[in-house]
């Protein structure tokens, strides 16, 4: 999948006058949770979470380790979300250990 490089976030850098600004990364918060219907969150301490450029990693894992418990209702949400299916197709070969740190970055990529 050629637009996704694990652990890379440099795709970031173009929208570094976004990302760096701790309204931005709550707007990514509340727009996930009324994604997910309520059912995911992430716990961000506001005082250091939203400090440096890791915070992108912190919306990552926790949608990696979050999205296995909607995979029987994963499509309906990835529709509902506006993935688009040919970035979801993107991942059929993807091997199951990073299958859904993949999905987490392309989710993370369309709210970007």
């Amino acid at each position: 999948m050629p637009d996704i490089v694990l652990n890379d976030f440099t795709y970031l850098d173009k929208y570094k006058e976004f990302v760096s600004r701790k309204e931005f990364w709550l707007a990514v918060s509340e727009q996930l949770t009324k994604d997910f219907n309520n059912d995911f969150s992430v716990k961000l301490d506001e005082e250091t979470d939203l400090q440096g450029d890791h915070i992108a990693e912190i919306f990552v894992k926790e949608l990696e380790k979050q999205l296995p418990s909607f995979t029987p209702r994963l499509s309906e949400i990835l529709y509902r979300i506006d993935v688009p299916e040919s970035q979801v197709a993107s991942l059929k070969n993807v091997p199951d250990d990073i299958y859904y740190r993949c999905l987490a970055e392309i989710i993370l990529k369309r709210i970007i």
